[in-house]
């Protein structure tokens, strides 16, 4: 009796999940933390980067949608062609370094792009070839010379956010990995709910403070404070973060022989179909909600940065129900299952993506409603797709496995975001959310049809 009251007490647990022996609770509060810090330089683009296009760029109306759009797609193309390949160095070389590497990288990057302008000014990049250059990539291509004002600092801005996705595709994958390194299976599904709860608190930090930061002092304010987030995020990592890598190892898979193991499981293909069609959903609303607030809000009275402090208002409330929300989900995944969870985000995101897509505009009462019903979906689909690909995950290759899950997210980033500032231009805002939701529901009904097939290869796995 007293060896298994001593047992009992030398379980230690951070917020309910069983801490390993050879971690500690302040690993745990790092390792969320930093996630914390990882949400706020994922998400602050999206308030950052209409008002900097806007006031500082000074893009033309015209082709806003597309521009934003674009620039939200470099990230992607950068996550498309770097994240197998990291997802399987991690598990070579461990999560600490890569991560400690990606808060380096935005740590300078960030603070460079507010000075896009004075840099294509001191390098003197010519007018008439970097508007042939940036019409070219938001294809239109015959109206260049529109593009002449303006062409410089926005080239200098792509190229420097070609390295801040860069620096995103080497951080953001890591967390979620050491998520899965710290748990056990038992815990994963709320591990796995905990790290989402913190993008969740990291969106609220955004809307509710930089936001208004924004308002206050102007865009030009967020460049130092995000870039010293940064600088926070890598000190922590490097000081404060151990590696709990698994003991099995296999060798390196390329991408081929990834989608190999995950077109054999039942369970592997449907997070990955997951995560293909659900994880352009938060870019989706703060892309094309903020940039339709900012480019209706001359109609309101409203300049740049007050639109988007209004538009701020529902975004924030997405936040708070996505924190109530993981927690949920995360208890939902472990005592409900992981499959009929994913069913019910993925039938809640595609309803309130359709709601908003028939708002009359960015400031309507139903936007409430629709973010709220995305929130759920997001919490539901991410936590949900990850815990399932984990548990699933042959040994050793956790790391692999999440990277190759990780290169779905801007392969649905890029078609999305790129057909919605298509639609957002070209027809109106709520094209970019309407096309959305319809993937998310088409996405619930094949799930809800092949769930058995898929609860059978979980059975087997255990």
């Amino acid at each position: 009796m007293g060896e298994k009251n001593e047992t009992k007490k030398s379980v230690v647990k951070f917020a309910g999940i069983e801490v390993p022996p050879e971690l500690t609770k302040g690993n745990f509060f790092f390792l969320f933390f930093n996630t914390f810090l990882m949400g706020i330089l994922t998400c602050v683009l999206a308030i950052l980067q209409p008002a900097f296009l806007k006031n500082i760029i000074k893009v033309s109306p015209d082709f806003f949608g597309s521009i934003n759009g674009l620039l939200m797609n470099i990230n992607e193309v950068a996550t498309l062609a770097l994240a197998a390949l990291i997802g399987a160095l991690s598990d070579k070389v461990g999560r600490k370094i890569l991560a400690f590497l990606g808060f380096a990288v935005l740590t300078i990057f960030f603070y460079l792009l507010g000075l896009s302008n004075g840099i294509a000014s001191f390098l003197h990049i010519p007018a008439g070839v970097s508007s042939q250059v940036c019409a070219l990539l938001s294809f239109v291509p015959s109206q260049s010379a529109q593009f002449t004002g303006f062409a410089p600092g926005l080239f200098i801005t792509y190229i420097i956010r070609l390295f801040i996705g860069i620096g995103i595709v080497l951080l953001f994958p890591q967390f979620i990995t050491m998520a899965a390194d710290y748990t056990y299976e038992k815990d994963r599904g709320k591990g796995m709910a905990f790290n989402g709860l913190m993008m969740g608190v990291a969106s609220v930090a955004v809307f509710a403070v930089l936001a208004s930061v924004q308002k206050i002092y102007g865009v030009e304010s967020l460049f130092p404070i995000v870039s010293a987030i940064a600088l926070t995020g890598a000190l922590c990592t490097w000081i404060f973060l151990k590696e709990r890598l698994p003991e099995q190892k296999q060798e390196k898979k390329g991408l081929g022989e990834i989608f190999g193991i995950v077109r054999k499981s039942p369970a592997l293909k449907a997070s990955y179909l997951c995560t293909l069609v659900t994880r352009a959903d938060m870019i989706i609303i703060a892309a094309f909600l903020v940039s339709w607030a900012v480019k209706v809000g001359d109609t309101y009275g409203l300049t740049s940065e007050a639109a988007t402090q209004k538009i701020a208002l529902p975004m924030i409330a997405m936040s708070m129900v996505t924190l109530i929300a993981f927690p949920v989900v995360g208890i939902l995944l472990d005592k409900w299952g992981r499959v009929p969870t994913i069913i019910l985000a993925l039938a809640s995101g595609g309803a309130g993506m359709v709601l908003l897509s028939v708002c009359s505009d960015p400031f309507s009462g139903m936007v409430f409603i629709g973010v709220v019903l995305v929130a759920v979906g997001i919490a539901g689909s991410m936590a949900g797709a990850n815990t399932l690909a984990t548990d699933v995950s042959p040994g050793g290759m956790v790391g692999t496995i999440l990277g190759g899950l990780n290169t779905m997210q801007p392969i649905s980033i890029m078609f999305f975001v790129g057909l919605g500032g298509y639609l957002f231009d070209a027809f109106s805002p709520g094209w970019a959310f309407a096309i959305k939701g319809a993937a998310n529901l088409i996405l619930c009904v094949w799930l809800f049809m092949v769930k058995g097939r898929i609860s059978a290869s979980l059975h087997q796995k255990m």
